[in-house]
């Protein structure tokens, strides 16, 4: 599933309209703060420094003109088709910087659940996709947002 587009990959993680995988969806990552999909909380948790990642990721998102949602701008379903339409260095940075990060902590919460292998599917892709992206060395702040 590696060649699945990042748009299709986003889709898997939308919130699903059949009434039997809501609750699953809801009970994984709406209730579960360990795996939510908005990227910034696992990094910055509520401190102030997420409060400018997600304006700098809603300036993105209208630069690329993508759709807000319902969702938070920092949350992965609108990461994915961003990261799409960013030109390689800028969509490098963001990966290696945050989003890789953010899923390893969401993939190791998400043991045994139907939705790990969607996340493991994801960051294989962005791997692949943007192997030589930097990944920052843990600062304390990422420790300290991590969830239990």
């Amino acid at each position: 599933m590696n060649t699945a587009s990042y748009a299709e990959l986003a889709r898997l993680l939308r919130y699903p309209d059949d009434p039997a995988r809501q609750e699953l969806y809801v009970q994984t990552f709406e209730f579960n703060p360990a795996c939510t999909l908005e990227i910034g909380w696992h990094l910055f948790g509520e401190n102030y420094e997420r409060g400018e990642f997600l304006v700098r990721m809603r300036e993105q998102l209208r630069r690329h003109r993508i759709d807000e949602s319902t969702e938070l701008p920092d949350h992965l379903t609108l990461l994915l088709p961003l990261i799409a339409s960013m030109d390689g260095d800028e969509a490098a940075q963001l990966v290696g910087e945050f989003v890789l990060p953010a899923l390893a902590k969401v993939k190791g919460a998400l043991s045994g659940s139907p939705y790990e292998s969607v996340i493991a599917t994801i960051e294989e892709k962005l791997c692949t996709d943007f192997g030589q992206a930097r990944r920052p060395t843990p600062l304390p702040i990422f420790q300290e947002a991590a969830c239990e």
